[in-house]
């Protein structure tokens, strides 16, 4: 939600109007992270890109904290996650790194004892989604470089708006009509 575009605090702030729910992804980790270093020694000096983050109020930086690692939505039998889950692990059990920052999953016998080990690349293993057993449908994100993935029981989000792809939406409720709106720019060289 954040540190992606030119406008962070506005975006923060109209997220906040709403009477929406959203997922807490790697960028959002971030932001706490850092600002939770300034905090602790007020002479760290945050990097350029990330100065942006001293312009957020506490009630920014409380939203931002309450954010849930996956919304469950039973009626719906669908879940949300910013990047993946490893299939055969509950919830309750899996690792908050992996939920915002993980791609793929190395399909080894020898690891984790369940023959799977989740990847943040984009060359080892294969994409967690098409992994994904169901019976819950799994929303997510994070993974641009692949754009639109669509899986029996996973779909996959991010088709690079950042990057001057499109910003892509699903209402999951029914119709399952998916909806893509072009960026107006460029806001990230995707090949840096």
């Amino acid at each position: 939600m954040v540190n992606k575009g030119p406008k962070n605090v506005e975006v923060l702030d109209f997220i906040s109007t709403l009477k929406s729910y959203a997922v807490r992804g790697n960028h959002d980790e971030v932001v706490l992270r850092e600002l939770a270093e300034l905090k602790k020694d007020p002479s760290y000096e945050l990097r350029e890109k990330n100065k942006w983050m001293t312009s957020l109020r506490p009630e920014h930086v409380n939203y931002l904290n309450n954010l849930p690692y996956t919304i469950s939505l039973p009626s719906l039998n669908s879940l949300i996650v910013h990047a993946g889950l490893i299939p055969g692990i509950p919830l309750e059990q899996l690792d908050y790194n992996n939920m915002t920052n993980m791609r793929n999953i190395i399909t080894e016998d020898y690891f984790d004892g369940r023959g799977l080990v989740a990847s943040t690349g984009i060359k080892d293993g294969v994409p967690w989604a098409s992994l994904w057993p169901g019976p819950e449908h799994v929303y997510f994100g994070h993974d641009a470089r692949r754009k639109l993935q669509q899986y029996p029981h996973a779909t996959g989000l991010d088709t690079g708006c950042l990057y001057g792809g499109c910003l892509t939406g699903i209402f999951i409720n029914g119709c399952k009509k998916m909806i893509q709106i072009p960026a107006k720019n460029v806001y990230v060289d995707p090949n840096v």
